[in-house]
């Protein structure tokens, strides 16, 4: 059902590797997913796609911090002797890796509260991607619709640092990355209010299949490929049985659950991109699609 739409939709959506650096020398890499939305190099992702990056900032203050009062203290003689121990895990470097070496992102609007980020790609090729994304109409969305998700879960992404260079690499064999779909049905819409920033509705769509990691910032979208919604988070609903079961001698209770994937809204996305003026494709009324600028 979805090998067309999934072969659209791998056209517009690219990885995003996060790599980080440690006080402790330790290198990590995680990933997700992103969607370009047009041909000036717009796209959006999930917003705690960021989180590491507020960490490294926040890392950089506490290590200046430190430093300069482990150095007022070695100067002082009436100061405390002791030094104050820096942390192991503050982040001393951080890099996002935008698909394409030399690019970075500009214009970045990032909503932690609605988990999204929108930003543009610098420098971008319109030639990169050769079918841009359409979104569905979010007044079409309806509870029962099949959908589909890509994103590129269960990959081994490594990375390294180089000293001399004061930059990362990603280690041979990790790219290409493979995408992964997984199916499902929208089950429910999820309505939380509104935004503190903006007064957007902050309104979800729920699937009876997860999300899995890698896949966040990834597209959920029908079988004809149009864009549904933005995967963000997945949901563990308890589902109230307590079967027991027997472990090295001892009884033990398992509370069941099921696990539900979250996407934003098409509505919500759309709010927020006719705010900053970004061109989008919409699904029109009749076959064919409207620009939105």
């Amino acid at each position: 059902m979805f090998a067309d739409a999934c072969e659209k939709a791998a056209k517009f959506t690219r990885p995003l590797i996060i790599s980080t650096r440690q006080l402790d020398g330790k290198v990590l890499a995680t990933c997700g997913a992103f969607i370009v939305i047009n041909k000036e190099g717009w796209i959006m992702t999930a917003g705690h796609m960021f989180d590491s990056f507020v960490k490294f900032q926040g890392d950089q203050n506490k290590i200046k911090e430190v430093s300069d009062l482990n150095t007022s203290r070695r100067s002082d003689p009436g100061s405390p002797s002791n030094m104050i121990r820096e942390d192991p895990t503050w982040l001393t470097n951080h890099s996002f890796w935008w698909a394409w070496d030399g690019v970075r992102l500009v214009e970045a609007y990032v909503n932690r509260q609605i988990d999204i980020c929108i930003g543009r790609l610098e420098p971008f090729d319109p030639m990169w991607i050769k079918e841009y994304p359409v979104f569905r109409d979010p007044e079409t969305l309806r509870s029962g619709t099949s959908v589909c998700r890509l994103g590129f879960p269960f990959a081994h992404v490594e990375s390294e640092f180089d000293e001399a260079s004061k930059a990362f690499r990603i280690k041979k064999g990790v790219l290409p990355l493979p995408l992964f779909p997984n199916d499902g049905i929208h089950t429910r819409n999820v309505a939380k209010g509104k935004s503190k920033e903006g007064n957007h509705d902050m309104l979800y769509v729920e699937t009876s299949s997860p999300g899995l990691r890698g896949q966040s910032g990834g597209p959920i979208f029908d079988k004809e490929g149009k864009v549904y919604a933005m995967q963000v988070q997945t949901a563990h609903m308890p589902l109230g049985f307590q079967p027991t079961a027997e472990f090295e001698g001892k009884r033990m209770i398992e509370n069941q659950f099921i696990n539900v994937g979250i996407g934003v809204h098409m509505k919500t996305i759309i709010s927020l991109l006719k705010e900053r003026n970004i061109r989008f494709q919409q699904d029109g009324e009749d076959s064919g699609y409207r620009i939105i600028d």
